[in-house]
């Protein structure tokens, strides 16, 4: 049961990667280069800012604990399943 689960969250995350990757592609081939350097240029400051690099390693923080090691669950722990 924990592995259907599991399939079911790797399909969502590689559905959502070929969504964001669809749209980065999309930007790159049909937004003129002089335009999208206009739209991002206020952006390019924000990286630059501390707060930034916290929501950076935040995330990266949520993504360690999201993909640690971890026991199996065995959800049939029943106290009669023998009978």
């Amino acid at each position: 049961m924990a592995e259907e689960h599991k399939s079911t969250n790797y399909a969502r995350l590689a559905l959502g990667a070929g969504l964001l990757a669809a749209a980065a592609v999309s930007v790159a081939v049909f937004v003129p280069r002089r335009r999208l350097a206009f739209v991002t240029e206020p952006l390019a400051g924000l990286v630059k800012l501390p707060v930034a690099a916290a929501v950076t390693a935040w995330a990266m923080s949520l993504w360690a604990q999201a993909t640690a090691p971890q026991a199996p669950v065995f959800d049939d722990l029943r106290p009669f399943d023998e009978f």
